[in-house]
């Protein structure tokens, strides 16, 4: 028995599936992998894909473990894994994205026909709204998570800033010294209205980001630091607060970041008070 394989459209679907499960992948992993780089780990699965079907002289078991192999490739081109525990979960979530793409596409063949519902392009479209729609609901849960801008009253004897605050999951600052998270403030916000020059109440926090590998920034420590979120007053007394010389964001929505370990239950070298200001309910 002979069979008529497009590979045009054997390409183009493998294509699309590998960008779809390369996109979740990096989702689920919270990988800054650029786009492009995703593209092309794509397509070169998908070619991958296509000569290993088209291999003459290879038997079924040889192919399947061909297959295995080219994806793992793929994974490799997609993403930097440097450590075998990276590369593990990448490659977990690699295959529950494709058991949940597959899940998808047969519920839609079960629910409309085999035949002659999906052709190639049909399935490709489908898999490409099926993927950009799980993306969608991933990426609205993570921002709605993630970046919540909320007021800040910060304290320093008699005086009181209040300032606009986004929650970022991403600030991983903390003095070496006392262990305490470290939030980041726009100094410009401060200046003249709070003493930066303290000697007792100064810190140094070595940070690093993108172009700078190892930098420090300086920090000042204030009385209290009260916030309001879900019902809650949360108070943090002798907050660290690390002093930014430019605009925390380009928009000007906020111009401090808290560390979300005042959030967590366990919060090291705070002292921490929280009360509940919502009002009686019936």
């Amino acid at each position: 028995m002979r069979y008529v394989v497009y590979i045009d459209r054997l390409f183009l679907l493998q294509f699309v599936q590998s960008c779809i499960l390369l996109l979740l992948t990096r989702a689920f992993l919270h990988s800054t992998a650029a786009l492009k780089r995703i593209v092309f780990a794509s397509a070169a699965g998908a070619l991958l894909f296509c000569m290993i079907l088209l291999l003459p002289d290879a038997g079924r078991r040889m192919k399947i473990l061909l297959f295995a192999c080219s994806s793992l490739v793929t994974l490799g081109m997609a993403f930097r894994i440097r450590t075998l525990q990276h590369f593990c979960k990448a490659v977990i979530l690699y295959h529950g994205a494709a058991f949940l793409l597959a899940g998808a596409l047969n519920a839609l063949y079960g629910a409309f026909g085999r035949a002659p519902f999906m052709d190639t392009i049909q399935a490709s479209a489908c898999a490409a709204t099926i993927g950009v729609t799980v993306l969608c609901v991933l990426r609205w849960e993570k921002i709605k998570r993630e970046e919540i801008v909320i007021t800040v009253i910060l304290e320093e004897g008699s005086v009181q800033v209040t300032l606009k605050a986004l929650i970022d999951s991403g600030n991983s600052l903390y003095d070496p010294i006392s262990g305490k998270p470290v939030c980041v403030v726009e100094r410009e916000a401060l200046e003249g209205k709070i003493p930066l020059d303290i000697p007792e109440k100064f810190r140094l926090i070595p940070y690093h980001s993108i172009g700078k590998k190892h930098g420090m920034m300086q920090a000042v420590e204030i009385e209290k630091l009260k916030v309001k979120k879900d019902g809650q007053e949360l108070i943090v007394e002798k907050a660290l607060l690390g002093l930014y010389e430019n605009k925390v964001t380009a928009h000007g929505g906020y111009q401090m970041i808290l560390h979300p370990a005042l959030f967590e239950n366990r919060r090291n070298g705070h002292d921490i008070k929280s009360r509940n200001t919502r009002k009686n309910a019936v």
